[in-house]
């Protein structure tokens, strides 16, 4: 009995360290959008600024609050990352599999449960990885490329710029999927989220068709007032032990 209680307690401590990657990695999507969303309208209005006037910070280029934001979202998934791939889950896994000729029908529905954890918090941290690299490669390398190589009318900054808008447009789309899939937010939600950041981004990046004549990328900044609600909204689905949390439910076992 004492041995069956201890590969119970594997499984559990594995689930628990799932439970806190995929955790972990929530607390990262918020991050990205307080550094990009909420933190953007903080330094347009002026309330996060610099002293000297000579190296104000701007909404268009990376600033030190951007750059320590994506630095904390980076450290962030990292501590995510290592909860994934902690001892207790690398464990448990290796002990369902040497384990695999002497389950009962109640292990095996243990284990599965396990499985089903371990893919899940897999392709949630994978996604945010790929989003989070997405909007990296954006942000300081496609950004500082323009800033190099533009010439008014050169091919190569308009290829660039029109890649530029682009990307900055879809990405968020990424980050939109997994919080989404994290809080288990119903269609009207979701279609409100991606809805949004569509509408913000179009502003931001000045595609919209009469931003010939009016300078609409100063529409962004008001909209990222809203990114506040998000940041309440995960909070209050934190408290409200939404369905995610439930899904790194505890095993119990019934000898």
């Amino acid at each position: 009995m004492q041995g069956i209680n201890n590969k119970y307690t594997i499984l559990n401590l594995a689930i628990k360290d799932l439970g806190l990657s995929a955790f972990t990695n929530f607390i990262g999507i918020n991050l990205r959008f307080f550094t990009e969303n909420t933190l953007n309208a903080f330094i347009f209005f002026n309330i996060i600024q610099a002293d000297d006037p000579a190296n104000r910070y701007d909404i268009h280029t990376p600033s030190p609050p951007d750059i320590a934001g994506d630095a904390a979202t980076i450290i962030t998934l990292t501590i995510a990352y290592l909860f994934f791939t902690s001892y207790n889950v690398r464990n448990a896994l290796n002990v369902t599999i040497r384990n695999n000729n002497k389950m009962d029908a109640q292990y095996i529905k243990a284990v599965k449960h396990l499985e089903a954890c371990y893919r899940w918090v897999k392709n949630f941290f994978l996604v945010t990885v790929a989003g989070f690299g997405v909007y990296l490669f954006s942000k300081y390398v496609l950004s500082t490329g323009i800033d190099v190589v533009f010439v008014e009318g050169n091919a190569i900054s308009n290829i660039l710029g029109i890649v530029s808008c682009l990307l900055q447009i879809c990405y968020p789309f990424i980050f939109v999927y997994v919080y989404c899939k994290y809080v288990f937010a119903n269609t009207a939600i979701a279609l409100l989220f991606y809805t949004f950041f569509f509408i913000r981004n179009l502003f931001a990046t000045g595609l919209l068709g009469f931003v010939t004549y009016y300078d609409l990328h100063v529409v962004a900044p008001f909209l990222d007032w809203l990114t506040i609600l998000i940041l309440l909204y995960s909070i209050g689905c934190i408290m409200l032990h939404h369905r995610a949390s439930k899904l790194f439910h505890k095993i119990e076992f019934k000898g």
